[in-house]
């Protein structure tokens, strides 16, 4: 247990005071991807039925909603990369 907590600890100190201070040099920026508009409905079919809706789901969701089919799917693809960690974070982990 000592030897996992003090690798641990290690490997903070790494991402935060080497890992992060190199990615920034280089250019990687600390943003997130673009958050998705919030919808109940689009978030409830998000979450309990499913991440990637057939052409025939998107149809009844766009009467539904009175939104365009292709303005639903950039809803979809906006809500999976919102749970998609920052490239910073990506990079401090890979550098590890």
């Amino acid at each position: 247990f000592p030897v996992a907590a003090g690798i641990f600890s290690v490997r903070l100190l790494f991402e935060r005071f080497i890992a992060k201070p190199c990615a920034l040099h280089v250019g990687i920026q600390d943003s997130g991807p673009y958050p998705a508009q919030p919808n109940a409905i689009l978030e409830k079919v998000f979450i309990s039925i499913t991440k990637y809706p057939d052409e025939k789901r998107l149809e009844g969701l766009s009467k539904q909603l009175d939104w365009d089919v292709r303005k639903i799917q950039c809803w979809f693809r906006h809500r999976r990369n919102q749970d998609k960690p920052p490239t910073l974070t990506k990079f401090c982990e890979s550098m590890w």
